[in-house]
């Protein structure tokens, strides 16, 4: 076996000839020479992790009672929108690795996400210190745009320009496909 051999690549012939997309071991056949999915799935699945637990870390330290103190109701608001909102990037991670082909090692990241939904809601329901002045205040829409969510929009601008740019490279690849 040569040397020069990239076993994640497997190509019949010669290797000097193009392939197309429906010769065996071009990677579009379940058969066929397919890249491995695992660094994928570890890389989004890891990333998800991080965020799942800045995203707890600061929604705990926000509402920690320290030295007696009672948090206000706008800390639980705040810290319930970071485990709401930490959920469009983690959404938006889910379909990178569904496009990357990882399909059940998703669910190490989609299972532990959906429990900051239930933390979430739980934190948006805490009154807070009765003696604060907005001690009943509903939850608002810029609420979902506080400090500690900034981290969460960064991340999901990111993800979705590199959503984007997964979507035109694999447009422009069939593209290029069709005319060979």
């Amino acid at each position: 076996m040569p040397a020069d051999t990239d076993r994640t690549q497997l190509t019949s012939g010669t290797g000097s000839e193009p392939r197309s997309g429906t010769e065996p071991g071009s990677g579009t056949e379940p058969g066929g020479g397919r890249r491995p999915v695992w660094p994928a799935t570890a890389l989004v699945v890891l990333l998800g992790w991080c965020l799942i637990a800045w995203t707890v870390f600061a929604a705990l330290i926000g509402t920690a009672p320290f030295f007696g103190d009672i948090p206000s109701r706008g800390r639980y608001v705040e810290a319930g929108m970071v485990m709401l909102t930490a959920l469009i990037p983690i959404a938006i991670l889910l379909v990178l690795g569904g496009l990357a082909g990882s399909r059940w090692g998703l669910g190490l990241l989609a299972v532990p996400a959906l429990l900051l939904v239930p933390l979430g809601l739980s934190l948006l329901a805490n009154a807070g210190d009765p003696s604060d002045p907005d001690h009943g205040r509903p939850v608002r829409f810029t609420d979902a745009f506080q400090d500690l969510t900034r981290l969460n929009w960064l991340a999901t601008v990111a993800l979705l320009l590199a959503l984007g740019l997964v979507l035109w490279r694999r447009r422009r690849q069939t593209g290029i496909r069709a005319m060979a």
